[in-house]
């Protein structure tokens, strides 16, 4: 509303309260919710239903409005819903009571949880984000949903569960824009919940190449770590534990160029390393997603290996196959002809660990023909087969972090 259109309506609001005393002139309005005493210059918009006092200069227009002003100051102009003006200062950022605002990797946020508490953030769009919810004082009669929103946008939720203190919520941005978070306990329950918001670390990965250090520095904390590769390429993912504690379950999850699952596993909590062995589906930058399944931190490295490829010829001296890094896998190939009897010997020769070495036979079309494992205890494992036409495949497979040499040989039986 302008302010000759304000000075018209307090005209005709003169003309119909004018007192019969003489005084000044008081213009009563809508209870209020504010108050503003005549004595400055104009000092901008109010809500609906205020009181002005007027004492001989025009303080203010009344137009619709979600601010509040109090007098003494300049023109402050208008605030977020939600937020304070106070005088003689510049635009407040003030969140109202009980509504905390959390930022990426900041202090979190202690909550009444009795009924419903809600959390605020801002995100950008595609950002990386995990919200914890560690129970503090909430009685565990039942379970406790965690839910992010945006506006009426469900983007994702999950269960702070009786049997456990605290429950991370993953997931990633659809746009830049605000978030809520609600802390709903399902049954009415007394306490505190704490809720973080946190980010998440990135790196690369070189197929074939050195370990990479994976650091988790804030309870809820993911990481992610691309490497580029072609389209059925045959590579293992060795991961071993680092300052992470004992009691630390970390889910390990490889994801294509599109975001589909490759292969997907877990650093548990009695290995000190674990292997996942895939063959990439498609061309591009792929994706290593690190979670930690509780709030601790600590360290992990991650490598990428790939495979030994060799060629084994029938009735020749035995092959001797090297894994040189920890995790490889070796693919020895050879050819038969249709109907053949024949026999394969696989030697355990200066492998390093006592774990089992799995030997796995393929037909042409992929079918198995035989498996077996090489131990301390049994160095040696013998298949006998028949064959079609074809090329054939042995996998060796060791179970542990091994390296050294195998001796393969192949006859004919008979």
């Amino acid at each position: 509303m302008s302010l000759f259109s304000a000075v018209g309506v307090l005209a005709t609001v003169v003309l119909t309260g004018l007192n019969s005393t003489g005084g000044p002139l008081l213009v009563a309005m809508t209870p209020a919710v504010e108050r503003f005493t005549a004595g400055g210059p104009l000092f901008g918009t109010a809500v609906p239903g205020e009181q002005f006092r007027l004492g001989g200069r025009l303080l203010a227009a009344v137009t619709p409005a979600a601010e509040r002003l109090t007098a003494g100051g300049p023109l402050f102009g208008t605030a977020p819903m939600g937020e304070r003006l106070t005088v003689g200062r510049p635009l407040s950022r003030a969140v109202t009571p009980g509504i905390e605002r959390l930022t990426v990797g900041g202090p979190g946020a202690l909550v009444d949880a009795d009924r419903l508490a809600i959390v605020r953030f801002d995100a950008t769009a595609g950002q990386r984000l995990t919200v914890l919810a560690e129970r503090r004082t909430l009685t565990a009669a039942d379970n406790t949903d965690v839910i992010i929103r945006r506006i009426d946008e469900k983007v994702a939720e999950g269960t702070l569960l009786t049997t456990w203190s605290a429950a991370s919520v993953d997931f990633t941005a659809p746009a830049t824009a605000g978030y809520i978070i609600e802390i709903k306990p399902r049954v009415a329950e007394h306490g505190t919940v704490l809720v973080s918001l946190r980010g998440s670390t990135s790196g690369t990965l070189v197929p074939g190449g050195p370990p990479q250090k994976v650091t988790i520095g804030k309870p809820g904390e993911r990481a992610f770590l691309t490497f580029p590769s072609p389209a059925k390429r045959r590579l293992t993912l060795v991961a071993r534990r680092g300052t992470l504690p004992r009691q630390e379950y970390t889910d390990l999850k490889v994801t294509t160029p599109a975001g589909e699952t490759e292969v997907l596993g877990a650093l548990g909590e009695d290995s000190d390393y674990r292997t996942l062995d895939f063959d990439t589906t498609a061309g591009g930058v792929h994706t290593i997603e690190v979670n930690p399944d509780t709030t601790r931190t600590g360290t992990l490295t991650l490598q990428l290996v790939g495979s030994v490829s060799a060629r084994l010829t029938l009735g020749a001296p035995p092959s001797r196959i090297t894994l040189a890094r920890a995790g490889e896998r070796a693919y020895v190939t050879f050819r038969a002809k249709e109907g053949d009897q024949l026999r394969l010997t696989v030697r355990r020769g200066s492998l390093t660990t006592t774990d089992q070495t799995w030997v796995q036979l393929r037909t042409p079309l992929g079918l198995d023909a035989g498996s077996g494992t090489l131990t301390a205890e049994q160095p040696t494992a013998s298949l006998a087969f028949s064959t079609s036409a074809g090329l054939y495949t042995i996998e060796i497979d060791p179970e542990g972090l091994d390296t050294g040499t195998l001796l393969l040989d192949l006859r004919q039986i008979p």
